[in-house]
């Protein structure tokens, strides 16, 4: 399996509850429809308090049966809605991107 995991940030103009809504409603069917994706994670951060926010937004975790399996669901039409869809709701500039080697401990 080929895991990517992207650390994203919501864009300023928005509330938590609206990012988290657009997000789950809008953004999410359009990923969950990627050729080939095998697993599809969203993981949001807890706000500890106002005084210290989180580094991001959440957590987000894809899995495919390879990177060519990725590559090729980014470059379908599905991938390029996906991919242009983020600007309506997240903060690009701040996205950090890892394609990671996941060693399942316990």
């Amino acid at each position: 399996m080929f895991k990517v995991v992207f650390l994203v940030n919501r864009r300023a103009d928005m509330s938590r509850e609206t990012y988290q809504a657009y997000s789950n409603e809008q953004h999410a069917p359009i990923v969950a429809g990627l050729p080939g994706i095998r697993r599809y994670v969203v993981n949001y951060s807890l706000e500890a308090s106002p005084e210290d926010p989180p580094a991001f937004d959440a957590v987000v975790e894809l899995w495919f049966d390879d990177q060519q399996g990725f590559e090729a669901a980014l470059a379908s039409p599905r991938g390029q809605q996906a991919l242009a869809d983020q600007d309506n709701f997240l903060d690009t500039s701040k996205t950090v991107f890892l394609a990671v080697d996941e060693i399942a401990v316990v």
